[in-house]
């Protein structure tokens, strides 16, 4: 019976001590499915995660069987082994084969248990075996333990993967926007959008077909098996595909849709296709330029299980989109290329709208090409107003207007009607037409006669229209608007890229005003260490030219100062904080930070006023000290003189309190001074300190205070000898003050405990004593200057001594050797104050200095 018992003991202790490596989620789940296997004895196991769209649970890992053998489960499955885990979130077993039947892992005798933490389920571990002998509630207590631990690894996991795929997402968009518009080639284009689709996705597959002139031209594209770079692929041209019915769906309505095997997603015509052409899922997105559709891209999925995601779905959709408009581009250009004065023509525009910052000067420019190109009297560009009534008249090319920034109602005229309906329009007699207003060529000073207008649309939104007014040859044809809605396009995309630009340049002049402009001294460089900024405050502080700082590695601008070391050290802990002096006497608190993708930042505020209001509080409380003690001691004097007057007995209990004041006021006094000696030293002795003695030291100067109260002090001195670097007559105070302290405060005949523990790290000391202890509300003020707690004053007529100072006075050199002090207590149950300091080791050679510099 006792080996059974160690024995459920030792596995839940393995189940639950075991470690893993959560960075690498596989092989930690991998390992811990083994050990589920290991400790029940089962012969296999399976543990499947909970899909995050809540719709089932999918096979992740497999021990024992191969994975592909193993079917996906739907939450809703009513097999009340699984009811119970799920709902019940505790593991439950089958009491025999026929049980298990419906089960993963079946037949034989099956147990499962929720991957269940914070409230929330991540997925199902099973295990099983075929021998007769059911799961003991042991073994579903190990397996409980092993699923919870594998919780804790997906949340992770999924927690990491969500961090992971903003920035993964970003950073393809850039890529994908980057490839795409880096070339004006159709093959190119189409070749770079499917390989950062097939980036973006799990897919196998990425067809891309085009519609132009009625005719469909499809090119596919296939990942290599194992090949090193993720976006390479090889391609496939004129492939035919079936016409799937949901194809003419995405067409019209421009929305993405799925189709799958597994679970069945679409119409069965569209699943009887997919399987037919051999793949498990696809997708397929619009490939289309506002509510102008290109074609299709579809991705395909030719293994079990693999489906698109919904953040696939929508990181694919969006480089479509870029696809999309590059596509159009490259067709406008092959367009062109067909019509070499065109050609000439459109990439002047082109190169216009995309290199020339000034967008008015590059929309004029365009009208004037465009112009030429089409030969037309005038042409002339109008943008939609802010509110979005008025079309207003903002560059023109070919005939001067009269008039600039005339203005046209979005109700009246052709380029109302057009910008409107958001459709071109052809009118070659303008007389016969209604919507055409002579009153605007009044106004701009032209004599219309036929004119071509067409929208300027980006991202679905009107930004205005562009005219071609009167061609001198005859009318104008559905070439001459192409051409023209080409100049839209590139009108359309320069104002979007203005926009865009504009918002980028007003954030950053924001927050470089902000950097330039703050009172707080700012430096702030690149990964490899060198100035990209220093703003004004920073310059003028450490009198620094900040132009000709920019570009110089920050320990040569910071020459032999922390702030440079700070900069460039690769060994530092960021964020961090340190003070630092000006060569003008300033001090300065500085925290370094690291700034993802740009480098480390150090923003100083000065501080230099409230050191010397610092330095200014310590001088006046020492003057005031100094003052009061002779007084003081006069008094005391004055007091010990008239000790043996004959007084009555009422004027010697006034002369013993007196007496008592006075040393009182002189101890307290006494205190301040010590406070504010230790608090103005920057620089404390150190040299090798041995714990043990400072115990014993401590100990011994209080033994005729222990004795008097009848405590017992209880201290094991460590066997090994511990040292660390201090000052020894300081941290003796310490160690007094908080003996002091257990001795003064607990009743008489107590016991006081001093223990010491520690570590390769620091050393811990601590005095426990079993007085009244401290109230919960008192705790946070323990370490405050002047503060006495409740305790002191028990008995009215009998305080314990104090000044209050002794606790802050301790904290303060604990923290200058770079430890910490602490307190732990509760009510009527005594206090344990504990201090650590930084521990220095010990070599056999009894010397402190490292090997090499000895």
């Amino acid at each position: 019976m006792t080996n059974n018992v160690q024995t459920v003991q030792s596995n839940l202790y393995r189940a639950a001590t075991t470690s893993f490596d959560f960075n690498n989620p596989s092989e930690a789940l991998s390992e811990l499915l083994a050990l589920a296997t290991q400790l029940t004895g089962a012969e296999r196991a399976a543990l499947y995660e909970f899909d995050e769209d809540g719709s089932g649970f999918t096979p992740r890992i497999a021990e024992g069987m191969a994975l592909g053998d193993l079917g996906r489960l739907s939450s809703t499955a009513e097999h009340p082994v699984l009811r119970e885990v799920i709902e019940n979130h505790r593991a439950v077993a089958t009491d025999g084969t026929a049980g298990s039947m419906g089960l993963p892992l079946a037949p034989g005798i099956v147990a499962c248990a929720p991957c269940f933490t914070g409230d929330k389920t991540f997925g199902l571990m099973f295990v099983a075996n075929n021998r007769g002998q059911p799961f003991s509630e042991d073994d579903l207590s190990t397996l409980e333990v092993l699923a919870a631990r594998s919780a804790e690894v997906l949340a992770f996991a999924r927690q990491t993967a969500s961090r992971n795929y903003l920035f993964h997402k970003l950073s393809l968009l850039y890529q994908a926007s980057h490839a795409i518009t880096g070339t004006r080639e159709r093959e190119e284009t189409i070749r770079q959008m499917a390989a950062h689709v097939l980036k973006a996705t799990s897919a196998n597959i990425c067809e891309v077909q085009v519609l132009e002139d009625g005719m469909e031209h499809t090119s596919r594209f296939q990942q290599p098996l194992g090949q090193a770079v993720p976006h390479t692929v090889t391609s496939d041209v004129s492939v035919n595909v079936p016409d799937y019915p949901i194809h003419d769906q995405v067409l019209s309505k421009l929305t993405p849709a799925t189709i799958s095997l597994q679970p069945p997603v679409g119409s069965g015509e569209d699943i009887a296709l997919l399987q037919s052409e051999g793949y498990t899922a696809a997708a397929i997105f619009p490939l289309a330029v506002g509510n102008d559709p290109l074609g299709l891209v579809r991705i395909l999925y030719d293994q079990p299980g693999r489906q698109i995601s919904e953040q696939e779905m929508e990181l694919a959709q969006a480089i479509v989109n870029i696809g999309a408009i590059g596509l159009q581009d490259a067709i406008h250009l092959e367009t062109a290329e067909s019509r070499a004065n065109q050609l000439q023509v459109l990439s002047e525009i082109g190169r216009e709208m995309t290199s020339n910052l000034d967008l008015e000067v590059a929309l004029e420019n365009s009208m004037r090409y465009a112009q030429e190109m089409l030969q037309a009297e005038a042409c002339v560009l109008f943008l939609m107003d802010e509110e979005g009534e008025e079309l207003v008249l903002k560059a023109s090319g070919g005939r001067v207007m009269r008039v600039k920034d005339v203005a046209i109602r979005l109700e009246e005229g052709i380029a109302g009607w057009v910008a409107r309906n958001k459709t071109p329009l052809i009118v070659n007699d303008v007389r016969t037409n209604p919507l055409y207003q002579s009153a605007i060529d009044a106004q701009t000073g032209l004599l219309t006669s036929s004119v071509i207008c067409v929208p300027l649309e980006a991202r679905g939104e009107i930004l205005g229209v562009i005219e071609a007014i009167n061609n001198p040859h005859g009318a104008f044809n559905k070439t001459d608007q192409q051409m023209l809605s080409s100049v839209a396009s590139w009108a359309a995309i320069a104002l979007d890229n203005a926009n865009l630009f504009q918002r980028v340049a007003e954030e950053r002049s924001r927050l470089e005003a902000t950097l330039v402009e703050t009172a707080d001294a700012v430096v702030l460089t690149s990964p490899a260490g060198r100035i990209i900024l220093i703003n004004k405050a920073a310059g003028r502080i450490f009198r620094i030219n900040t132009e000709k700082a920019v570009g110089r590695p920050a320990d040569d601008i910071f020459f032999g100062h922390p702030l440079g070391d700070a900069l460039m050290s690769q060994t530092i802990e960021l964020p961090t904080t340190l003070e630092v002096t000006t060569p003008y006497d300033r001090t300065l608190y500085a925290t370094i930070s690291e700034v993802t993708d740009v480098g480390r930042v150090a923003v100083m505020q000065d501080i230099t006023a409230l050191k010397q209001i610092d330095k200014m509080r310590a001088q006046l409380l020492g003057t005031a000290a100094h003052d009061l003690k002779n007084p003081l001691n006069a008094i005391r004097l004055g007091a010990d003189l008239l000790a043996d007057a004959p007084f009555s007995d009422q004027q010697r209990k006034a002369l013993d309190m007196m007496r008592r004041a006075t040393d009182s006021m002189t101890n307290l006094i006494t205190g301040l001074l010590e406070t504010i000696r230790v608090e103005s030293t920057a620089n404390i002795l150190s040299e090798p300190t041995n714990i043990n003695d400072l115990i014993r030291r401590g100990i011994e100067d209080l033994r005729p205070l222990t004795e008097a109260r009848n405590h017992t002090i209880r201290y094991d001195p460590p066997e090994e000898s511990l040292l660390i670097m201090g000052d020894p007559n300081r941290l003796n105070s310490v160690m007094s003050n908080l003996l002091s302290n257990a001795i003064k405060y607990t009743d008489p005949g107590g016991l006081i405990e001093v223990t010491v523990r520690w570590d390769d790290d620091e050393i811990t000391i601590s005095v426990k004593d079993n007085g009244p202890g401290i109230p919960e509300e008192e705790l946070p003020r323990v370490f405050e200057h002047l503060f006495r707690g409740r305790a002191a004053v028990r008995d009215p007529n009998n305080p314990v001594d104090g000044t209050g100072l002794g606790l802050a006075l301790a904290k303060t050199v604990i923290e200058q050797h770079g430890g910490r002090l602490w307190v732990e207590s509760e009510e009527d149950k005594g206090s344990i104050f504990r201090f650590a300091l930084p521990r220095e080791a010990t070599p056999k050679t009894g010397s402190l200095k490292p090997d090499e510099e000895r």
